[in-house]
């Protein structure tokens, strides 16, 4: 089923899968409040089911698992950019059922790479800092060589791999620990300040570093790529990399919470391995988006959060 809303064939018409996923709002959510800059493009969403589009927003039912499906809707909405966010993310689950994991996060990329290339559709497909091992003492430059330990990090790899051979026009974007406000679901940092917040105790490893990458900025990031026409492979995380730790710190300190609640812990049991130090090095991206723009650290995403601490 499709949405009655008229498309004007001017336009320039940017497909969202995945659309009510964390990112894919966001990135809509992003359109709305910045209508001006985005006048010229047709934001068109496309997810299992719809539950948070916005009414004068085109929606597709797609399945990116579906093959003949996918190909078939995507030719006929022929989009110019798609951008790609549809994922199973849950790494631990991942490890649990590995054929759907595949299905998802590897073959429906190669699915939508199928239709891009009939049409010559761009593809913006976002990726995980989780394709690194972890064992390098600095932060991993988009030259550095992946390494995926789980089978999460795999699937995301191989979709990688897939669409850098696919001689499609595509930008791949890899990005790390999304945080913000979201109704629907906790996220690593919205589930420390709600346990703080209720005075708590919680247990925090210290072995793992990330780019905590709060999704509002992330999604004005990818939009501004997207206008720039950039292309490759492109580290969109937020700026710096912090311990899970430090992370937990920096939540008590902005929230003005207590932080004799979080506890050091050096191991956690988890199903899925996960690289000890995934930290990403953001330059390539900041010299692309030059002084125009500012990426978050974590600091400044908290305080954003806070500020609308009731959207």
């Amino acid at each position: 089923m499709k949405s009655n809303i008229k498309i004007d064939r001017d336009q320039k018409k940017i497909l969202i899968i995945g659309a009510n996923g964390f990112l894919g709002k966001n990135l809509i959510q992003y359109r709305d409040t910045n209508r001006k800059s985005h006048q010229d493009s047709l934001f068109i969403a496309a997810d299992l089911q719809n539950n948070n589009v916005e009414k004068d927003i085109p929606f597709y039912f797609i399945d990116i698992t579906n093959q003949k499906s996918t190909y078939k809707k995507i030719v006929k909405i022929s989009p110019d950019v798609i951008i790609l966010t549809a994922a199973m993310t849950d790494v631990d689950q991942n490890e649990i059922d590995k054929d759907l994991a595949i299905r998802i996060n590897t073959e429906g990329p190669k699915n939508v790479v199928i239709a891009c290339r009939k049409i010559n559709s761009k593809l913006i497909f976002m990726s995980t800092d989780f394709v690194f091992d972890g064992k390098k003492q600095t932060n991993y430059s988009e030259d550095d060589l992946p390494n995926p330990l789980s089978h999460y990090a795999k699937t995301k790899y191989d979709a990688e791999q897939a669409i850098i051979n696919s001689e499609i026009d595509y930008l791949i974007c890899r990005t790390a620990v999304l945080y913000g406000w979201n109704p629907n679901k906790m996220n690593f940092i919205t589930w420390i300040l709600d346990k703080l917040q209720k005075n708590e105790k919680i247990k925090i490893i210290t072995s793992q570093i990330n780019n905590p990458t709060y999704v509002k900025n992330l999604a004005e990031i990818i939009l501004k790529m997207m206008q720039k026409n950039s292309k490759g492979i492109y580290h969109t995380a937020g700026n710096g990399a912090l311990s899970r730790y430090e992370m937990a710190l920096k939540c008590a300190e902005v929230f003005n919470f207590n932080k004799k609640l979080i506890a050091l812990i050096n191991n956690l049991e988890q199903k899925a391995l996960r690289p000890e130090n995934a930290g990403l090095d953001i330059s390539k991206l900041k010299r692309l988006l030059g002084s125009e723009f500012h990426v978050f650290n974590l600091e400044e995403g908290l305080r954003d959060m806070k500020s609308n601490i009731d959207a």
